[in-house]
């Protein structure tokens, strides 16, 4: 046997392995943000997981190397089976989730994702057992490898790969990654194997999903964004509809926040989505600039109307906060017209933090509104005011349509009274996800 060409096979495919295993962390983890209160927490529970199963795998690998009398056909199989298991599991994680949630988040997560870390964790002792050097000690060569694939796979994964195709895309990437793996290990009449669920990964994948059923369909680095009958949803969840009457809450925040200012106006709108914010600002003598941090929302919005068209416009893609840190200029009012706050990429723009960014970006008289997800939670509200007031002297509450309005200057009405005991929401201390996930878990 040519040992050199064994070697370079075990080298090769341990590092493709190790480059699909931290696709998946990286993917798996930026999914999990959605379901707990915190990223910390998804960060926690993946790395958690990952590291016991990689334990687990090694352990489980080491009283059984002995037994094992065909090793490269072992390696092989397993990297098929990680493969499968990415394609049919992992792309449904945001599906199989909510399913079976009911023994707790951290508890699904780990489940579901320990087969696939216990054979990711068998993968290297493996590699080991069958690269050959004579009279050498190649442990450390051979983890030298598996590094530089997990460092190109996080990589890939998190600059590339999520942010220009979205989660799935990743997920499918890393998988063929697996398959190419097990087509460098297994021998010549084996080979067939890997290219069948490759075939199948081809005939499987939905290629043009929704291409008849919805307006738009796309993956983006947040989710899917998908319009149907002019209703915008990112990963299934409604965002907002072209059907919302003069009522809507997207409309009245727009009226809520302009009315108490005069004319030739600049705005600044953190959030696209359907644009009826947009178009209720448009009715006054305005300039405004849109903030929109996902280009696929961009895209669906022009599905639905023509909103951006408007001269006065100035699109800007980019993260809202990320825009306010490092732009100079100052704004007669600012609305935020996002998801509510139990979503993890958008809660920090309800602390404390945010708030006093959003202030010193304002105008001496201006305003700022958000949606304030009024569900008659009176400890909700409550630190949602605490918080405005931490960075604007005057909050008022518009109970007819979920607005917060805090403003520099006061106004000819009554400021919200809040019930409760001081608390503040602050990136350190994120209570108000806290709140909205517990009262939502109670009324489950």
């Amino acid at each position: 046997m040519d040992y050199k060409f064994t070697n370079l096979r075990v080298q090769v495919s341990l590092a493709l392995s190790a480059a699909s295993a931290l696709i998946y962390e990286v993917v798996v983890t930026n999914l999990l943000f959605f379901y707990f209160i915190r990223s910390s927490y998804s960060i926690a529970t993946v790395l958690s997981v990952f590291l016991f199963g990689l334990g687990l795998g090694s352990l489980l690998i080491y009283f059984l190397l002995n037994k094992i009398k065909n090793k490269i056909l072992l390696f092989s199989i397993l990297q098929i089976f990680i493969a499968l298991y990415a394609f049919f599991v992992l792309t449904n994680l945001t599906e199989i989730i909510p399913k079976v949630s009911t023994f707790g988040t951290f508890a699904t997560s780990f489940a579901v994702l320990l087969i696939p870390t216990i054979f990711l964790g068998a993968i290297f002792p493996l590699a080991g057992s069958i690269f050959k050097k004579k009279d050498k000690d190649i442990i450390g060569l051979i983890y030298s490898y598996d590094l530089f694939g997990a460092i190109i796979g996080t990589l890939v994964a998190g600059f590339i790969l999520i942010p220009l195709y979205g989660a799935n895309v990743a997920i499918i990437f890393g998988a063929v990654l697996n398959i190419f793996s097990a087509l460098l290990m297994f021998s010549k009449k084996l080979k067939i194997i890997p290219v069948l669920v490759l075939a199948v990964f081809l005939i499987t994948f939905p290629k043009s999903e929704g291409a008849n059923e919805y307006q738009f369909y796309s993956n983006s680095p947040y989710g899917v964004v998908k319009v149907q009958n002019h209703t915008l949803y990112i990963e299934e969840r409604e965002q907002c509809s072209m059907y919302y009457d003069e009522a809507a809450s997207e409309r009245l925040m727009g009226k809520y926040a302009l009315k108490p200012l005069g004319n030739d106006l600049d705005i600044l709108i953190i959030g696209l989505g359907c644009g009826l914010t947009l178009e209720e600002c448009l009715e006054y003598d305005v300039e405004v600039d849109v903030v929109e941090i996902n280009y696929q929302v961009v895209l669906a919005n022009k599905v639905m109307t023509n909103v951006l068209t408007d001269p006065r416009v100035n699109l800007i893609v980019d993260d809202g906060l990320n825009y306010l840190r490092h732009n100079e200029k100052k704004y007669d009012s600012i609305l935020i017209d996002v998801e509510n706050p139990a979503i993890a990429h958008s809660s920090n723009l309800y602390t404390v933090e945010a708030f006093q960014i959003i202030s010193n970006s304002l105008k001496e008289g201006g305003t700022f509104a958000l949606w304030n997800y009024n569900a008659g939670w009176n400890r909700y509200l409550d630190i949602l005011y605490y918080s405005l007031k931490e960075a604007f002297p005057y909050v008022y509450s518009y109970s007819d349509s979920n607005v917060f309005l805090a403003t520099k200057q006061k106004l000819n009405q009554k400021e919200y009274v809040p019930r409760g005991p001081y608390e503040v929401n602050t990136i350190d201390r994120n209570l108000l996800t806290q709140v909205y996930l517990d009262r939502l878990n109670k009324k489950v």
